[in-house]
């Protein structure tokens, strides 16, 4: 498995609760202890290594946002993602920008998580 970057669609986690709104699902490819520590409480967690593994997931009809730590990660996956025909979009600056944007940032226990 390769993942690369090209061009890529992006979106920007302060327009994340309107592109929720508007029915895009979010998947994390972060790590679990990453996970674990905070992620969207509306996110879908498949580490990035499990992508293709897990291609099934994904519907040719919807639109996903990519998300891990800075969005690099994230991006490959995206643009791995878009060259099997699945409508994804990289969350510029990953969690740690979206924390500063959403207040539904949780941890595995339901409590206020943290970006690490």
């Amino acid at each position: 498995m390769v993942f690369g970057l090209g061009n890529i669609n992006s979106v920007f986690s302060a327009d994340i609760e309107e592109h929720i709104k508007e029915g895009y699902k979010l998947i994390d490819v972060r790590e679990d202890h990453e996970w674990n520590a905070g992620h969207h409480s509306l996110a879908e967690h498949i580490p990035m290594a499990k992508i293709p593994e897990n291609l099934d997931t994904f519907k040719e009809n919807e639109k996903y946002i990519i998300i891990c730590r800075s969005g690099n990660r994230s991006g490959k996956v995206t643009n791995y993602l878009d060259n099997q025909g699945i409508q994804a979009f990289n969350l510029t600056g990953g969690m740690k920008e979206l924390s500063l944007h959403s207040e539904n940032v949780i941890d595995s226990a339901g409590k206020k998580g943290s970006i690490i």
